[in-house]
């Protein structure tokens, strides 16, 4: 199910379903990571006049946020039953479109499936958040496999996306994020520009024609800040490229949302330093969120290679665990990511939490000192990323959370 391709011994930064594995103005950027991030952040501070739409599909209301937990049935159901003052705002969960075969298309949505990494039912945890909001992880990776793209693009998969499209028109008046082939610019997916931007079209427009006003297209970045495990495909992956973003875009017609990975705002959780800052390329995506007037949903954010239970810290590259205190491991990932939204509040609008112990789960387990790839941590080092497995923690993110002013709060 949700899994990674291993590519020159080094993981990309988030969750890839897999049962194997316009114009705007770029930014000139400079010639090291940290020039670039400054140019970045200059470009971000003077654009942020650009107002959101006000018929923007499922904006929130008040300027506030919207907050989503994943990322499988079993961790969503023990965050519910651990922290039952947050009333389950949204969920997300995954799913993939890789057959023509409609009977057997989108598992986990008609029926359980387990990747070994969590079971994920659509029915199960629907029924126990019935005003959620849903956001799915709607995935056509092709490494080492048939090319996805491809057949979505030509229309050989159309009976299994009219099959999603009919779920979606069920579950109205729910609201429903969808990332249609998300972490498009992630290594890992072995998407390709063209054919990517096809098969997002082909499936947008299936929804647009049934004028579905309670779904949302999301096209998320991973914002991967290292291109060179792609090896001599770097190239169409990296943020170096001042057309990244634009080679990428399917095109405004068909997305209503930005979509972007934040596992990590700086270097602390890098082994090593990449050709740029994870800040670098959020904020190239921001300015092309200002841009194109398109509101951002943080899809997927935890705290990777951090242990919440356990109070460790370590590299996503190799395991080798310190002892950190709970308000050092806020102060280091928590408390940026919320800085980090608010700041930028004008575009983003909704947070997608992966609230997990990553390390039971079989798929992300990662051996003590072990390093990717090898049979002993497959796909990285992630960690325990539960704000309910330290009180502390737990205090803190429902102060986060709990603001009305701030964020969206369920009946």
């Amino acid at each position: 199910m949700l899994t990674k391709l291993q590519l020159t011994g080094l993981i990309g930064c988030l969750l890839t379903v897999s049962t194997s594995c316009a114009s705007t103005k770029p930014i000139d950027v400079g010639s090291n990571h940290a020039d670039k991030t400054n140019v970045a952040s200059a470009v971000n501070d003077t654009a942020k006049a650009a107002l959101l739409p006000a018929h923007t599909k499922l904006l929130p209301a008040d300027n506030k946020l919207l907050l989503f937990v994943g990322q499988d049935s079993d961790t969503i159901a023990q965050y519910q039953q651990a922290i039952p003052q947050d009333k389950l705002e949204g969920v997300t969960l995954y799913t993939t479109l890789k057959t023509a075969d409609a009977n057997i298309a989108l598992p986990a949505v008609y029926q359980s499936a387990d990747w070994n990494s969590g079971e994920v039912s659509f029915s199960k945890t629907l029924s126990k958040a019935p005003k959620a909001a849903l956001a799915i992880g709607l995935a056509f990776d092709s490494c080492n496999d048939v090319n996805h793209s491809e057949n979505i693009a030509s229309g050989a998969y159309d009976a299994s996306i009219a099959k999603l499209a009919d779920y979606l028109t069920s579950l109205a008046p729910r609201q429903v994020f969808l990332r249609i082939g998300y972490e498009f610019d992630g290594p890992w997916n072995c998407y390709s520009p063209s054919s990517y931007k096809q098969a997002f079209k082909r499936v947008a427009s299936h929804l647009n024609k049934r004028n579905l006003d309670n779904v949302a297209t999301v096209w998320q970045s991973a914002a991967w800040p290292d291109p060179t495990i792609a090896g001599d495909n770097r190239a169409q992956y990296s943020f170096n490229n001042k057309n990244h973003l634009n080679d990428w875009y399917p095109g405004d017609e068909y997305v209503d949302w930005i979509g972007v990975s934040v596992f990590y705002r700086d270097l602390k959780q890098w082994a090593y330093t990449p050709p740029y800052t994870p800040d670098f390329a959020q904020q190239q995506i921001l300015q092309f969120a200002r841009h194109k007037q398109k509101p951002i949903l943080i899809a997927e954010a935890a705290p990777q290679a951090y242990r919440t239970g356990a109070l460790t810290h370590s590299y996503i590259q190799k395991n080798t665990q310190k002892p950190i205190s709970a308000e050092q491991l806020w102060q280091d990932w928590y408390q940026p990511l919320f800085d980090f939204i608010y700041a930028n509040q004008d575009v983003i609008r909704a947070l997608a939490y992966i609230n997990t112990h990553w390390e039971t789960q079989g798929m992300w387990h990662c051996a003590e000192d072990a390093s990717p790839p090898n049979d002993d941590c497959r796909n990285g080092n992630w960690g325990d990323s539960r704000v309910q497995a330290n009180p502390y923690i737990q205090q803190k993110w429902l102060e986060q959370i709990s603001n009305p002013q701030k964020w969206i709060q369920a009946e």
